[in-house]
């Protein structure tokens, strides 16, 4: 069984898109600050961090912070934004 999957990143902020793995046990408010953080590493610190971040799918439904990465149906290769 995998513990983790790949996903690709949108960030509109930055205008750029960045793929990461994430651990699908992790709920989603500790998957956000380990994206939150692996993005401002990738983009020199250009993405502030801060504790307002959340997770959407791409159809605009925002990722419920308690539910876990797996709870919430995210494959390998799906697309969220982080806003």
């Amino acid at each position: 069984m995998n513990t983790k999957i790949i996903v690709n990143i949108k960030v509109p902020m930055l205008e750029e898109e960045y793929c990461v793995f994430i651990p699908v046990s992790k709920n989603i408010w500790v998957s956000t600050k380990l994206i939150s953080k692996s993005i401002n590493e990738f983009s020199k610190g250009y993405f502030l961090l801060n504790k307002n971040h959340y997770l959407m799918s791409e159809d605009g439904k925002i990722l419920d912070f308690y539910s876990t990465i797996k709870e919430c149906g995210i494959k390998n290769g799906d697309t969220l934004l982080l806003i």
